[in-house]
């Protein structure tokens, strides 16, 4: 029989089935997956039960946070951390229920909490819906599914790999930042692909610079190259800040620093500590001199609002201007061969590799557990997930100035 698909594996396969595909050809088939049928036959609550059944000629396993007995069957217990109930909860629930079904547990009913609701559902009548889904990830497919960029891109693995595919088709949606409504524009003059695009000399619709900006684009996707859209800035020698959150809490729990080639992490372990800890930042970062690199707009916005809650504000106006948002100045400076423009996406592209498996959710959620469990590696684990983040965006600053000293060097 086939390897075991988890409900993640379902939920994965509505974000993206291209991800779901490649991924699960990399598993080990040989997986054993434990049983809880005896636990449950002797009729107690059983916290993290497992259950498979065959579907579809597949194993489709469940693993509620709870199973609790009752008059005529079971209940079972899905735990969140989200503030709002999601319609998505309701098909996970018919997920789990109607496997525990099938191996000869009752459910008559499931209930989603979470620290801010509890909603009761009647499993059944998300019934239909979940039939259509595991029907469809049971189809045979020989062939990938097209890739299809999106927000879930910016963390994806596989962004260089599916970027090489959409290049490959010369399909226009490679193109980084480019919108369906302009897309569209580009048809309606008679531009179906990247080809098209960079053989065309004007086009009504589009403003000189603008197409000149859109070809370069196209030109970096065919040729495999970072081609410049504009001269670079300098990039003087500076630290370089990453900034981790906890959402669901409310407070950042983690500033990463990269000092020349020193990690300097600055804790939080709850909120109350959070003034405190952002206080020693803005201290650290006083200390020193030069430009204070980061990666997208979260970190000089959070800075702002942690000064205006805590009092800082004299502080933090001593050295905004000192920030620097490595992602705008590389998108507004450079074509690159990628559809998505993350640190995750451009550090890969260049050949960094995270050494954790992470990403933001996940590092919360290792460091709520080190926070119960206070096991080293939790931490440990989260601590190289952001200081990889930082020496990623030291990386991608090094790239761009090595690109504008080639195009220094090809100017002379």
């Amino acid at each position: 029989m086939n390897e075991s698909i988890w409900y993640d594996d379902l939920e994965q396969f509505l974000m993206c089935p291209r991800r779901f595909q490649l991924e699960r050809s990399m598993i080990d088939e040989s997986e054993q997956i434990p049983d809880s049928s005896q636990l449950l036959r002797l009729g107690f609550s059983v916290e993290k039960p497992v259950l498979e059944a065959e579907i579809f000629g597949k194993r489709f396993v469940a693993d509620p946070d709870f199973a609790i007995p009752e008059k005529d069957g079971w209940r079972l217990i899905l735990k969140k951390d989200a503030k709002n109930f999601k319609q998505k909860y309701a098909i996970e629930a018919a997920y789990h229920a109607y496997i525990f079904s099938q191996r000869g547990f009752p459910v008559t009913g499931v209930t989603v909490r979470s620290p801010y609701f509890e909603v009761d559902l009647d499993w059944r009548n998300y019934l239909p819906r979940l039939m259509s889904l595991l029907e469809l990830i049971t189809t045979t497919r020989d062939e990938l599914y097209d890739p299809k960029p999106s927000s879930l891109c910016k963390t994806c693995p596989y962004v260089v790999e599916c970027c090489e595919a959409l290049i490959q088709k010369k399909d226009l949606i490679a193109i980084h930042g480019l919108n369906e409504r302009t897309r569209l524009r580009l048809l309606r003059e008679g531009i179906e692909d990247l080809q098209d695009l960079v053989q065309v000399q004007k086009l009504k619709d589009f403003s000189k610079e603008m197409l000149e900006k859109l070809k370069k684009k196209a030109q970096a996707l065919l040729e495999r190259r970072p081609i410049l859209l504009q001269p670079l800035p300098s990039f003087p020698e500076g630290l370089f800040l990453d900034i981790e959150s906890h959402v669901t809490a409310g407070y950042d729990y983690l500033f990463g620093i990269l000092k020349e080639d020193e990690y300097i992490p600055f804790l939080c372990e709850d909120k109350d500590q959070e003034g405190i800890v952002f206080n020693r930042v803005l201290d650290f970062l006083l200390s020193e001199n030069g430009p204070i690199y980061h990666y997208c707009a979260y970190e000089p916005a959070h800075f702002k609002q942690l000064a205006e809650t805590y009092g800082l504000e004299k502080k933090y106006h001593q050295m905004k201007k000192r920030f620097v948002d490595v992602y705008q100045i590389l998108s507004n400076h450079v074509a690159l061969p990628l559809f998505s423009y993350s640190l995750k996406s451009v550090a890969r592209y260049w050949n960094f590799e995270w050494r954790t498996k992470l990403d933001g959710w996940r590092a919360c959620k290792y460091f709520q557990l080190w926070l119960v469990t206070r096991e080293p590696s939790l931490l440990d684990t989260v601590l190289k997930y952001n200081e990889d983040d930082v020496r990623a965006t030291r990386l991608v600053v090094e790239r761009m100035k090595s690109l504008s000293c080639q195009k220094s060097v090809t100017n002379k």
